[in-house]
């Protein structure tokens, strides 16, 4: 069994690289709390520079993954899964303090702050400090209400960000893939899409806000 295994060897085997918008992203699948401390360890140290710090932040599936991305990091908590595995129903204190931390704005899909998830029938909520759908900070910094119902697709074409959309090999993903064990490369970039997509709009309408520059009419 994994939970056996050496730290430094569950943290190598954690690991994923990822391209995806034309970089390469360095993905971390934590189904532990030790990988999933040091994954959002590694998360702070990637933003410790930035006096106001964004993280992509995706739910998937009622909390199977739990997503964060900054810059060219992205760190996948396989967050029901490490529920189960050490028989708990409260959300881990480190995490729980990232998700509070003041100086962190959480940015994520459309009503990225009414997914919860669900665990042996208790209902839980992640509880963010700050925490905004892209398609709101999209239209109040571009002034176009007509962003608050855009798509992550027509987001992007608003800001000039492209981001193919992952084409799934055999046409479809296996039945419950977002809750094993084990993750493959295809199904790691088509976990991060919405996550990815959340942070690189973000980044694009702050630098127009910063700028002045406008974007499409």
């Amino acid at each position: 069994m994994s939970e056996r295994l050496p730290l430094p060897w569950l943290l190598q085997m954690s690991i994923y690289n990822v391209k995806i918008g034309g970089e390469n992203v360095i993905t971390r699948v934590a189904d532990r709390e030790a990988t999933m401390s040091h994954g959002i360890s590694e998360l702070r140290h990637d933003m410790k520079a930035d006096p106001n710090p964004i993280v992509g932040i995706d739910v998937v599936n009622s909390g199977d993954l739990l997503l964060f991305y900054v810059k060219k990091r992205c760190l996948i908590i396989q967050y029901n899964r490490i529920l189960a595995l050490n028989d708990k129903y409260q959300v881990p204190s480190f995490l729980a303090s990232f998700l509070q931390d003041k100086n962190i704005t959480f940015v994520g899909p459309r009503h990225i702050n009414n997914k919860s998830f669900t665990w042996s029938g208790v209902y839980q909520k992640f509880d963010f400090k700050t925490v905004v759908d892209v398609g709101y900070l999209a239209a109040q910094i571009c002034k176009k209400p007509r962003l608050l119902s855009s798509t992550l697709e027509e987001l992007m074409l608003e800001v000039d960000v492209e981001i193919m959309r992952p084409i799934i090999g055999n046409g479809s993903l296996r039945h419950k893939w977002e809750s094993s064990a084990v993750l493959s490369e295809e199904e790691v970039k088509v976990a991060i899409y919405e996550v990815y997509s959340c942070y690189q709009i973000a980044t694009k309408v702050i630098e127009v806000m910063q700028t002045g520059v406008t974007t499409h009419g």
